[in-house]
């Protein structure tokens, strides 16, 4: 086959997936820290300005800052059964074919500031909520093939003129959706043995999504060689008596070359609230994140496609889910700290756009612990693991192969170092072991629906052709996911 090349990430309004960890749409990694020690739910640091805002009127009065960089390399893999691609003149006859996607994300930047007096403590914080990096798929997908795939079977069950396809497709999705989560926290009471905090703040998002490519130069192979597919087509159409209008239409329709231009893009808030508690050596924290309504507008330049999502002008839903956290931390010992949390990503009552969050069995849940020790006063190490749990459905209907996530457990950790008593370096890794699944489809890719559609308006076409043109299929996911970290904490 031609060079295949689609390059694609998470759309929040199209699918569902994330360059590190976190919900479906949402990514809980916006600090290093994390990586090292991911139960930063109750934690009392700058990265509390995004995971624990409350806790931030317990650290000392002043200025503190935190900057980092994360680094992403992900693999997306999908083995794709479908007996029309065995009809792809470079598939040697076989049906099945595997999909490889890379990522490779080097700056995802993230930066904590937070102001401390007396009672009360302003903070800032700014990462990257979702998306962040690009895939590049070299041999294209199962979705994108299977409407090509068809044709040539499809027309060979009136009139067997076709013994092969070929094509190009290349399409590129850029997305990235950032977010300024800004907090005031304060201070209840504190007598010295148990303390209590409050917190309030709000999120501002910005998602921009960008696509450009699509399939071109498909062509069929017939007795005279390889021939575009519409021009192959019309003189196969013509066959049949039809008029020309039809016949053009057909041609248009099942053979033409599709093309994308369009940019997506779409602001929305969110309210944060949340409240912490330390009685002893235990510290308790628990935050709301409401649901973050998001509407993005299509600004498209070119659609061939048919989608009507790339339609300029087009509004596309892309909500991300309220989100519910809750942990703790305690000190064992004087060098010795522990910690625990859980995030419950409320999917079902968000909106992704199409109906698909009715496809979900249930919401989100991720659990995380970690360790850190003080090896001496200038060496911390630490270690911690996250487990994220999905429900996808009957047959994994949620599932699509643009992208998609799967249950998981990871392992991080790294150290800091103390250059001082207010300045230190972060440095972690995270890895991510997903499961694999599997999804089975009756007409896959619902090519045949299309082809039945076409051809059916085909006077004499016979009904048991018209029924054998849903072919079943099947996909099976897998991803690899390897994360870095490196950042500054700063305290004036």
């Amino acid at each position: 086959m031609g060079r295949n090349r689609i390059a694609s990430i998470a759309l929040a309004s199209l699918v569902a997936g994330n360059l590190m960890a976190g919900g479906l749409f949402t990514q809980n990694n916006q600090n290093p820290i994390f990586f090292r020690q991911p139960a930063q739910h109750a934690v009392i640091g700058v990265q509390g300005a995004y995971y624990d805002p409350a806790g931030l009127v317990f650290m000392n009065d002043g200025w503190h800052f935190g900057l980092g960089d994360m680094m992403a390399i992900q693999t997306r893999e999908v083995t794709s059964d479908y007996a029309p691609f065995a009809m792809n003149v470079n598939n040697a006859g076989s049906g099945t074919r595997k999909f490889k996607g890379h990522t490779f994300a080097p700056v995802i930047p993230s930066l904590d500031v937070v102001y401390t007096h007396n009672k009360w403590a302003a903070s800032m914080h700014f990462g990257v909520m979702t998306g962040g990096g690009n895939c590049t798929f070299d041999d294209g997908l199962g979705s994108f093939e299977a409407p090509i795939a068809l044709l040539p079977a499809a027309v060979n069950a009136l009139t067997p003129v076709f013994s092969g396809y070929d094509a190009d497709i290349h399409f590129t999705g850029k997305s990235f959706g950032v977010g300024g989560q800004f907090n005031f926290a304060y201070k209840i009471f504190d007598n010295g043995n148990s303390k209590l905090s409050l917190a309030g703040g709000i999120r501002v998002n910005y998602l921009r999504n960008s696509y450009v490519g699509g399939i071109f130069d498909y062509r069929l192979n017939t007795a005279m060689g390889m021939i575009p597919a519409e021009n192959a087509l019309k003189g196969v159409m013509g066959q049949f008596g039809l008029p020309d209008a039809q016949v053009n239409a057909i041609a248009n329709a099942l053979g033409a070359d599709k093309e994308v231009d369009c940019v997506q893009t779409g602001w929305a808030f969110n309210p944060i609230v949340g409240v912490h508690y330390s009685v002893g050596a235990w510290d308790f924290s628990a935050k709301y994140e409401f649901i973050t309504s998001m509407e993005l507008k299509s600004n498209t330049d070119i659609n061939t496609t048919g989608l009507s999502q790339f339609n300029d002008d087009a509004k596309v839903q892309a909500d991300a889910p309220a989100l519910v956290t809750a942990g703790f931390n305690v000190s064992i010992l004087p060098q010795l700290r522990a910690g625990a949390g859980m995030n419950l990503y409320l999917d079902k009552s968000a909106d992704y756009g199409n109906d698909r969050e009715d496809k979900l069995g249930r919401n989100t849940f991720e659990f995380v612990a970690g360790v850190e020790y003080d090896l001496n006063s200038k060496w911390t190490v630490s270690l911690g693991t996250q487990v994220t749990t999905f429900d996808f459905g009957d047959n994994n209907d949620y599932l699509t192969d643009m992208s998609f996530s799967l249950p998981s457990w990871c392992l991080g950790g790294g150290f800091r170092y103390h250059f001082t008593d207010r300045l230190a370096l972060d440095v972690a890794a995270f890895n991510t072991f997903y499961s694999k699944a599997n999804k089975h489809y009756s007409d896959y890719g619902g090519a045949g629906a299309t082809y039945q559609a076409a051809l059916g308006a085909i006077p004499g076409v016979p009904a048991e052709v018209l029924s054998q043109l849903s072919v079943p299929g099947k996909d099976k996911f897998f991803r690899t996911s390897l994360t870095f970290g490196v950042g500054i904490v700063w305290d004036l």
